[in-house]
């Protein structure tokens, strides 16, 4: 089996290359809803042209709802389920190696926007689907390859297609990391408000402002005081210099002064990769003679609640771990001002063991007086077992196909199958590659294209055979 899987990928690499980059040179970052495009027009060019791909190799499919693009194989009740997307990030500046929506390869490395989430590795699960069929699989029962077009803003494709159409009872999807993702924490929001508005008269901060998503550590926050000396300032700033992060002052009239922390940005499921600037500066003011008030005690009561360098709730007695990892707790925006008090919010990635009613009760005990607690929508953890006869599998081709050993993963992040019973992530990135997903230069080497392939074709043979 394996010699006829690694035979078709190699005499399929050149269409392997060239169907990415077909769905590569489409724009499909989310753009405003037309007739028969609900996610724009950019998407749904995508589903068709996945759509002339599979009636090109003669594989049936249909775009369902104007959201999601289903591909068979087999007849019957589908035992299996691929599911990948075909809507991408906008392509930002930066670019060295190519323009985001002119592919290219080089080095036997491709570039280009959706080369590595998820064009690409959604191509790597079309040529599997071709690979089986010319092997004469499945025998019994269909395989199928789903494609939605809203993974990057929300994923109300999926949303969508569950509440019309049954997922079969195993799902992969290869919009996540090698061996296998099967555990993805909880993921919840923490709104925190002031609950009384006004300061006296006297050294006061103007304003807070920071971050730009909860969910990405913020790596720049500033903040505005008056009636603060310049020497008060200083001596503060050296106080504070501590860290990964670093302070700026600008005078910017007789009596204000503009605060400006620089940390390092990061995501929020991994805060430990980034230098929250936000807790960094509201530690920086907590130094400062501030006039006793209402938004400067909010303002103490959340650095004490997330110093700098905490990211596990530790102050308000939070610091939960088990197998599927630690909570994380990230203070991702702050928008604070004089006159219309403070609001904040926290992003929470929750063990699998853990009660999320029970963390919000500790904070809202802990903030007291000073701060409303209010907790946002909340999506529960994830878990297929690590022993299950799917998860083993996937383990034992990966293990096969690339010589490293097979190991399950859990994650702070969600992926495309967060929500979907039996649903982990197979692919596509393997270890020690740096894909830059959603940065310039997103790349995959074309080895790993059909490596990846290989190992959704071998782990759908054994499933279905």
């Amino acid at each position: 089996m394996r010699n006829k899987i690694e035979q078709y990928f190699s005499e399929n690499r050149e269409a392997l290359r060239e169907d990415t980059f077909t769905l590569c040179r489409i724009n499909s970052v989310r753009t405003q809803e037309e007739p028969g495009a609900p996610y724009g027009a950019g998407p749904r060019k995508a589903l068709t042209a996945a759509l002339e791909l599979c009636a090109g190799y003669g594989i049936a499919a249909e775009i369902l709802g104007d959201r999601v693009l289903r591909a068979t194989i087999g007849e019957g009740e589908a035992k299996i389920a691929i599911l990948a997307h075909l809507d991408v990030v906008p392509a930002g500046d930066g670019w060295t190696k190519c323009n985001p929506f002119e592919p290219a390869e080089i080095d036997g490395v491709l570039y280009g926007r959706g080369v590595a989430d998820d064009k690409g590795p959604a191509v790597a699960a079309l040529h599997a689907l071709l690979c089986l069929r010319r092997m004469g699989l499945p025998k019994e029962g269909s395989v199928q390859l789903i494609l939605g077009s809203c993974e990057e803003t929300g994923s109300s494709d999926i949303a969508w297609y569950r509440e019309n159409y049954t997922m079969p009872p195993m799902v992969f999807t290869p919009d996540g990391d090698f061996p296998v993702v099967n555990v993805e924490k909880g993921h919840g929001s923490v709104k925190l408000t002031q609950t009384e508005v006004g300061e006296p008269l006297g050294a006061s901060v103007e304003y807070v402002k920071g971050g730009t998503v909860a969910n990405a550590v913020p790596g720049v926050c500033e903040a505005v005081v008056r009636f603060i000396s310049d020497e008060t300032l200083m001596a503060a700033m050296a106080f504070r210099a501590i860290g990964g992060i670093s302070f700026g002052l600008e005078k910017i009239s007789d009596l204000e002064t503009k605060i400006t922390c620089y940390g390092q940005a990061a995501h929020a499921s991994l805060p430990w990769e980034g230098e929250n600037a936000i807790s960094g500066l509201l530690s920086f003011l907590a130094v400062l003679p501030l006039a006793e008030g209402p938004g400067h005690g909010a303002l103490k009561r959340l650095s004490e609640a997330m110093p700098y360098g905490d990211y596990s709730g530790r102050a308000f007695d939070t610091n939960i771990t088990d197998s599927s990892g630690p909570l994380t707790v990230n203070l991702g925006l702050i928008d604070y001002s004089r006159e219309k008090g403070l609001t904040a919010t926290l992003d929470m990635r929750v063990p699998v063991t853990a009660s999320t009613t029970d963390i919000t009760e500790k904070l809202t005990a802990f903030c007291g007086d000073k701060l409303n607690v209010k907790l946002g929508s909340f999506s529960q953890p994830h878990c297929v077992p690590e022993d299950s006869v799917f998860v083993k599998t996937l383990l034992e081709v990966y293990e096969e196909y690339t010589g490293l050993p097979g190991k399950a993963l859990a994650i702070g992040g969600g992926t495309y199958v967060h929500n979907i019973e039996g649903g982990v992530a197979f692919g596509c990135t393997l270890p020690g590659r740096t894909p830059k997903m959603h940065e310039p230069d997103e790349n995959i080497s074309l080895d790993d294209l059909a490596l990846a392939g290989e190992m959704f074709a071998a782990a759908i043979a054994r499933l279905v055979s």
